[in-house]
Parts: structure tokens; C-alpha cells; sequence
């Protein structure tokens, strides 16, 4: 906690001498300019330039203040220029005004991962079977039947060959892997002849390959489980 309160106590500092690029424009108001997240519970923060989120306690009427923004946008938050000393620091906010759109992506992922580590919730670990396969074309690869396949599940290995082994390479090579990766964790992995470390979740309709992860359908997840049904006799 020593750096979280080191960063506080400059990030402060950095406000009240040199206004961190805002301007005053009331008595005891600054307008500071960051990125919106909104979390599960509705309540909203501004991420700084530096990355620091700043919880808004809002004192304007409205039942939904933030109505028409989205996680991400960027803004202009007029707020109390004193700020509570916590981790988020927390202030009150009377005006924000929408600079540009912007999406979960453009807030920095070390910010979101310590919040969450808090136990803030910005719906990261919600998911759903893709409506349809996310693929790109064929890798062009050239294999048969002699290709081998291994599962890493339940602390067990398990290899295989043949049609199943082809199919699952087939399927894991042709994912898009466009997506960051989500906090939860791969209920196993496969390790192919053209490519190791794919991890893979049923429960959640995903696999993940490196620092990326690609959604499947739940007809996809279907057939994965099928092949570890018939290859992988520890899995229950």
C-alpha cells in the first residue's frame, strides 16, 4: 500500500500547486479532464491522465446523472477541489461535459485491475456464447493425421491423434484472437504441433492464446467437449 499512498499523497499535491492541467472556475471547484468508468453499482470515477481514479460523488438532480455517457468517454468533470484522501480518492461533482466517445479499452488495465482487486465490479467477467464462430481464414498449415494433440487437465496429460487431433488444431489455428483477456481463468489447456499454451474455457466459451482471447459458440464448446469425452478418460 506504501506506493498507492505515495501516489496519493503527489498525485494531491500535484492538484493544489499546479492544478494537474485544470483550471479553477469556482470558489473551491477545479475542472479536471480524464476518462468515465462507470461500475456495476453505478457509481462513476474519472481515471486521470496519469491513471488515477477519482470516485464522483454526484450533487447534481437526476436519478441517472450519466445518462447518454459510456465507459471510457472522455470528459470534463467540474469537482470539489479538495479530495478525499483514499484509494479511489473521492470528490464531489456538479458538471461534466463529453469531450469524445471511448470505450473500456482506453482506461489503463493497471488502474482496472486495482480497483477490481478492491472489489469494484465494471462487468469484465460477464460472458456469453458467441452468436456465431469468430474465425479468420485457414492458416494454410499442411498436417494429417499423424499430428498429436496434448490436454493438460486436472493436472493430468493427456495425447491424442487422428481425427479429433486435427479437428481441435483445426479450430484452435482458425480462432480470431482479437479480444483482451478477461480475469477468469482456462479450465485447461492444449498444447498443438503448430501452437502451445491454448487456453480453454467451457464454461465461459472462450480460449485464449497468448495476451489475447476469442469467444466461441456454444456449438463450438460442444464439439470441444466431445473430443475430450472420447480422449481424455480422467475428465469427469
Amino acid at each position: 500500500m506504501k506506493h498507492i499512498q505515495s501516489f496519493l499523497i503527489l498525485f494531491i499535491l500535484a492538484l493544489s500547486l499546479t492544478a494537474c492541467g485544470a483550471s479553477a472556475q469556482d470558489s473551491g471547484r477545479t475542472v479536471t479532464e480524464g476518462r468515465l468508468l462507470l461500475s456495476a453499482n453505478g457509481t462513476a470515477l474519472l481515471v486521470t491522465e496519469d491513471g488515477t481514479p477519482i470516485a464522483l460523488s454526484v450533487q447534481a438532480d437526476g436519478d441517472d446523472p450519466f445518462s447518454g455517457f459510456s465507459t471510457g468517454d472522455r470528459v470534463s468533470v467540474t469537482h470539489d477541489s479538495a479530495l478525499d484522501e483514499s484509494y479511489p480518492l473521492q470528490t464531489g461533482a456538479y458538471e461534466w461535459t463529453l469531450l469524445e466517445q471511448g470505450s473500456l479499452e482506453d482506461i489503463p488495465e493497471e488502474t482496472l485491475t486495482s480497483l477490481e482487486d478492491l472489489g469494484w465490479d465494471f462487468g469484465r467477467d460477464l460472458h456469453a456464447p458467441a452468436a456465431e464462430p469468430q474465425t479468420v481464414a485457414d492458416s494454410g498449415e499442411g498436417y494429417c493425421g499423424n499430428t498429436i494433440t496434448q490436454v493438460l487437465l486436472d493436472g493430468e496429460t493427456y495425447a491424442f491423434w487422428g481425427d479429433d487431433s486435427v479437428r481441435l488444431t483445426d479450430l484452435l489455428l482458425t480462432l480470431d484472437y482479437a479480444d483482451g483477456v478477461c480475469r477468469c481463468q482456462p479450465e485447461f489447456t492444449v498444447n498443438t504441433e503448430f501452437g502451445e499454451g491454448y487456453g480453454v474455457n467451457l464454461t465461459d466459451y472462450y480460449v485464449r492464446y497468448g495476451e489475447r482471447q476469442c469467444p466461441i459458440t456454444e456449438e463450438q464448446a460442444a464439439e470441444i467437449r466431445e473430443i475430450l469425452d472420447r480422449n481424455c478418460p480422467g475428465d469427469g
